[in-house]
């Protein structure tokens, strides 16, 4: 079987087109617009701004003493809603430390109350990553743990809580500077209710009402010491939600009071199963 051949001669497009071809477009260059170096501590962060083919996009990093470089990516509007989360995140700790300031005992301190450490925690979902930002101590002292999950990867930075201030005063400038917000309903606007939050046993769930340009949604989470979960409910089905919820919670709770109004006759039986088979012991001993 002869092998076949390609003949130059013959042309992949068999007519001229017209103009100038455009050049190649490399899909993964990236063009650098600003860029701002923080020291807390002895780590260093940066947060750069930069833009691709997609457009203008926010990257912060964290090095390592290796040398090593920790990065998550956000976008323009993902970097502003973090923003807001860290100074809440930067208010509580200020009061934490005002607090304890006061009342040096560490176990009036906020965080003893969370046996893993976590003193608050925010989310964001995105419809293709999720970042989470966790306010946390441990033996060195209060920290800001954010950890950006996606298809592929995950990705977490660890930043002083001392340095959450600069942190947030370098994005807000950078967004300032390159970002243009589009023109779309707040939650203000919306007339959203607060956010909710509960523990139950060793994990905490929040309720955490959201707007944007798709509509309004409740997102459930659940966070635990080693991993987190949520759930998004859209506002129109929020009845259903609650309707079916309802209807669960009056036979879980009517099941769980008849457990308790059950336990003392079975103890009852069970005490008076043994206490027959005593009296017949007693009749068959008398009776040898």
């Amino acid at each position: 079987m002869q092998p076949l051949y390609f003949r130059s001669t013959v042309p992949i497009i068999p007519f001229q087109l017209p103009g100038v071809l455009p050049p190649h477009v490399d899909l993964t260059q990236e063009e650098d617009l600003d860029s701002v170096s923080l020291q807390f501590h002895q780590k260093r962060f940066y947060v750069d701004v930069k833009k691709n083919r997609r457009g203008r996009f926010m990257k912060i990093a964290e090095v390592g003493l290796d040398g090593r470089k920790s990065r998550i990516l956000l976008t323009m509007t993902a970097a502003d809603d973090l923003k807001e989360k860290i100074h809440d995140l930067a208010n509580v700790y200020d009061e934490i430390t005002a607090k304890e300031s006061e009342q040096p005992q560490p176990d009036q301190t906020v965080e003893s109350v969370n046996g893993d450490g976590v003193v608050k925690s925010h989310i964001l979902n995105y419809p293709h990553r999720r970042y989470y930002l966790d306010l946390k101590k441990n033996n060195r002292g209060y920290f800001l743990r954010i950890t950006m999950l996606s298809s592929s990867a995950r990705i977490k930075l660890a930043i002083p809580a001392e340095g959450m201030r600069k942190l947030y005063s370098s994005i807000c400038s950078m967004l300032k500077t390159w970002w243009i917000p589009a023109p779309e309903k707040t939650n203000a606007e919306v007339s959203l209710p607060p956010s909710k939050a509960f523990r139950i046993d060793n994990r905490i769930l929040y309720f955490d009402p959201v707007a944007n340009r798709h509509g309004v949604f409740l997102r459930i989470s659940q966070v635990w010491a080693s991993s987190r979960s949520a759930i998004t409910i859209p506002g129109r089905s929020i009845d259903k939600f609650r309707e079916i919820i309802n209807e669960l919670a009056d036979h879980i709770s009517a099941a769980t009071i008849d457990d308790k109004e059950n336990q003392p006759e079975e103890e009852e039986i069970a005490g008076s199963v043994v206490e027959t088979e005593a009296l017949k012991s007693q009749e068959f001993d008398s009776s040898h």
